[in-house]
């Protein structure tokens, strides 16, 4: 289908979050419709680096009020008769996509909800807000199957409900993994360290949870190490926690790059999340890292989805440092045989379920069964 005649969809986004980039570009090269991606480029956080500018992207501006936001020049955007379907980001705190939904619609254009979906059953306020945002849209593109459940239950059209997972750039992480494995075993990228360690990919913020890990680093052996990537206002108590417990912590700062990643990633033994894991599994199973992650499902990302215990990683029970520590053990005393098994099961799910071009085919099918519907 030539360029002039694919449907054109709108994508509103708050922002561009850089990790979004690759999925971006998947869409982007889509035979089936043309994508334009619009956002505020001053982003909406100093945490989170914004993606390049591409030939579709087009700026609208967010205003901050408190918690609550508005898009301006949504409702225009919305009422636009150039767009066959507009997939807004499914936050029901900005405000602006409650009308624009609805204008859309009254447009006769499929509105789509990029969003996280439920993640635990809430209590009814929150629950009749969240609902009540939802049904403005004709379907949901929801990250995991536990979402698509919890929807099911609330009443929702299963047909309505499409998981498209997450994804990261997994072209440059699959490079970056060749590149280490085509070294010599005595090449000192393939062992950045001089002893077995764990590793956490965060910002040091409370949330994170790492001094559960600090603590369950008292509990192993003493040549262990633990690295930490990242940084935050955590980082002095952090220092302190493991200077206390006289265990071997390398804080590494914040790291951006994807070769320097890829390093750790391969020599770890498993990634630790001790708080809850969301993009991280990405990150550390198309690396074929496994990652350990606590069991309570209802304080968890739908990231999580993608670890299978005793395979690609490992759940201890919420809030005991004593089982991380256990989980942890494990692991460090896996065969070779089972750490090659385990690597080549963790890279196979993220081909399977999650990379861009997966991601960017489930978003094209959801768009495919709504404009359907909407004929």
């Amino acid at each position: 289908m030539t360029a002039a005649k694919k449907p054109k969809v709108a994508i509103v986004y708050t922002h561009f979050p850089h990790y979004r980039a690759a999925v971006f570009g998947a869409l982007s090269a889509s035979n089936v419709y043309h994508f334009d991606l619009y956002y505020d480029a001053k982003g909406v956080t100093e945490t989170i680096m914004t993606g390049p500018r591409g030939a579709h992207h087009h700026d609208l501006q967010l205003r901050r009020f408190g918690t609550m936001m508005w898009q301006t020049g949504a409702l225009g955007l919305a009422w636009r008769r150039d767009h066959a379907a507009v997939i807004f980001l499914g936050n029901p705190f900005i405000l602006s996509t409650w009308i624009a939904a609805i204008l859309a619609r009254l447009r006769g254009k499929p509105v789509l909800f990029w969003t996280h979906g439920w993640l635990s059953r809430e209590p009814w306020p929150k629950r009749a807000l969240r609902n009540s945002f939802y049904r403005l849209a004709d379907a949901l593109l929801v990250y995991g199957q536990r979402a698509k459940d919890l929807g099911i239950a609330q009443g929702f059209a299963p047909a309505r409900l499409h998981v498209i997972g997450n994804s990261l750039d997994y072209d440059t992480q699959r490079q970056a993994r060749a590149a280490i494995l085509s070294t010599p075993d005595t090449d000192p990228r393939r062992a950045p360290l001089d002893r077995p360690f764990f590793l956490s990919v965060a910002r040091l913020i409370a949330t994170v949870r790492l001094d559960m890990a600090i603590g369950a680093m008292a509990h192993l052996p003493p040549d262990t190490a633990l690295v930490l990537v990242g940084d935050g206002p955590e980082r002095p108590a952090l220092q302190a926690q493991a200077q206390a417990l006289g265990v071997d912590v390398r804080f590494m700062g914040a790291i951006y790059d994807e070769d320097q990643l890829a390093q750790l990633f391969m020599a770890t033994r498993a990634v630790v999340s001790p708080g809850k894991v969301g993009l991280l599994a990405m990150h550390a199973l198309a690396y074929g890292a496994p990652v350990i992650t606590h069991d309570d499902l209802d304080r968890q990302m739908p990231e999580v989805e993608a670890i299978e215990a005793g395979q690609t990683g490992a759940f201890f029970r919420f809030g005991d440092v004593a089982d991380l520590a256990r989980q942890m053990a494990g692991f460090l005393d896996q065969s070779t045989a089972q750490r090659a098994a385990s690597r080549a099961r963790a890279i196979a799910t993220i081909e399977q379920g999650y990379t861009p071009e997966v991601q960017a085919r489930r978003i094209t099918s959801a768009l495919d069964a709504s404009l359907q519907r909407a004929t």
